[in-house]
């Protein structure tokens, strides 16, 4: 089962430290861009699990198991069709995978995944020393994770209750 309440706890923090660290002039940027990764990483560490919950429940054959397992090991990234649907599709079929996304808000969906995984890898491969480059704060990152998490909590109630 997917672990909502540590990262929500991980944000909060990281938006109150946020707030009170409005004097510095490199603390709000670092306490953003630690947030940006943190959220991302749960992402994908999320859908990760979710697929391999399904497969070691639903899936008989080891040798399938452990060769969709590392397709999903060598799957970097979250962007929504380059990633997640792919993955999502290899996994579970797409039958399956068409009715999964008539149960959740693919729009939002689809924003969010593609908006992190592009600040993701600009954050991932940058530093802060000399840039311009700004992150959001993380009550939007918060905020972000509240919208999504509904629609993964329902992805994965979905993909468990799979035949």
């Amino acid at each position: 089962m997917v672990n909502y309440v540590d990262i929500e706890n991980t944000l909060i923090h990281l938006d109150t430290s946020y707030l009170s660290s409005m004097s510095d002039p490199l603390l709000p940027i670092l306490l953003s861009k630690t947030a940006l990764i943190e959220f991302s990483g749960w992402i994908e560490q999320s859908m990760d699990q979710i697929l391999y919950e399904y497969l070691d429940s639903h899936i008989c054959e080891t040798r399938i198991v452990q060769y969709i397992k590392g397709l999903i090991n060598k799957n970097y990234g979250f962007k929504y069709e380059d990633n997640i649907l792919k993955i999502l599709s290899l996994t579970i079929g797409a039958y399956h995978l068409e009715n999964l996304l008539d149960k959740i808000d693919v729009s939002i969906l689809q924003a969010i995944l593609d908006k992190y995984a592009i600040n993701r890898n600009k954050a991932a491969h940058t530093h802060t020393a000399g840039t311009t480059l700004t992150y959001d704060a993380p009550s939007v990152v918060l905020n972000d994770f509240r919208h999504i998490k509904t629609i993964i909590a329902t992805m994965e109630n979905e993909i468990q209750s799979l035949p």
